[in-house]
């Protein structure tokens, strides 16, 4: 029996509203190249563009176990296992390290790092039977360095480096492949336009930080311009690049490790051992909102 070709990716509900739809460039990209996709993610109504295509949509949520089995054993009885993973699912939290609630950052390492885990777990059997896979973690230029008033999330993208690189190691036997996507900040994507968009708790507004934030929000109206992207903007990349690099670690024969797309993505995972740690904490201070 040939190895699976079904891909199975995670959070392709996104793509309404403020998102950057990335997940949903990643499966008509794929779908288009002739691949079986499995595009799932918690928005049923959300999925609907992509089934309209004629992708296969299932609800799974990541921080659901039992929907995580329910997706697995369904291509699985299709297609004999699941022959690549994209771990695409994720959410940004915003706050500051010492005021926004545990609960808070729980719920985000459970999205964005337990929940991948336990999903890439599930599906690891059956690529060993057939003796080949692959897994594909889609991360951030921001898994080299964090910024104020995002630590948390960025915590998780550290974390998603760690994991990948382990798990290449230890999978590399079994002629599974894993490699991580590091965008550059995406167009359309992380864009609030007030205070109020940043979905803080009553605990991160109207105290110590009222002023960082409303900057916070000022300094991302740089990457909402999606036609015709100004000053920084126009280092952003899209949603449709990003799939065209995931395509890559789909299909190459020999996928790389990490992809990193766009010039701030290639740049800061340089910079940081040419000007060192101090010349670095100066540039981020200089370049991002400082409280």
């Amino acid at each position: 029996m040939a190895p699976s070709r079904a891909i199975l990716l995670t959070g392709a509900s996104s793509g309404t509203g403020k998102s950057s739809g990335t997940g949903q460039a990643v499966a008509l990209r794929l779908h288009r190249a002739g691949w079986p996709v499995y595009a799932t993610g918690r928005n049923m109504g959300a999925l609907a563009p992509l089934a309209a295509e004629g992708i296969q949509t299932l609800y799974l949520d990541v921080t659901d176990e039992q929907s995580m089995i329910d997706v697995v054993e369904k291509v699985t009885a299709e297609h004999g296992a699941v022959g690549t993973l994209i771990n695409n699912a994720a959410w940004s939290l915003n706050g500051t390290i010492g005021e926004t609630p545990m609960d808070e950052v729980r719920n985000q390492f459970e999205t964005n790092v337990f929940g991948l885990s336990r999903l890439t777990q599930l599906v690891l059997p059956g690529m060993r039977a057939q003796g080949q896979g692959r897994v594909v973690m889609m991360s951030s230029m921001f898994a080299h360095f964090a910024t104020p008033g995002r630590g948390y999330y960025q915590a998780t993208k550290h974390a998603l480096g760690a994991i990948s690189d382990s798990l290449r190691h230890e999978v590399a036997r079994d002629n599974i492949k894993v490699s991580v996507i590091e965008p550059s900040p995406v167009l359309g994507g992380f864009v609030p336009t007030t205070v109020s968009d940043l979905g803080m708790t009553g605990q991160e507004t109207g105290g110590l930080y009222d002023d960082f934030w409303k900057y916070f929000v000022e300094w991302h109206g740089a990457y909402r311009e999606t036609a015709h992207p100004k000053g920084r903007g126009r280092t952003a990349v899209r949603a449709e690049d990003v799939a065209k690099v995931v395509e890559k670690a789909v299909t190459s024969e020999n996928p790389r490790i990490r992809y990193r797309i766009g010039f701030p993505a290639r740049a800061v995972a340089r910079m940081r051992w040419t000007i060192g740690d101090k010349g670095f904490e100066r540039f981020v201070r200089f370049f991002f909102p400082i409280p």
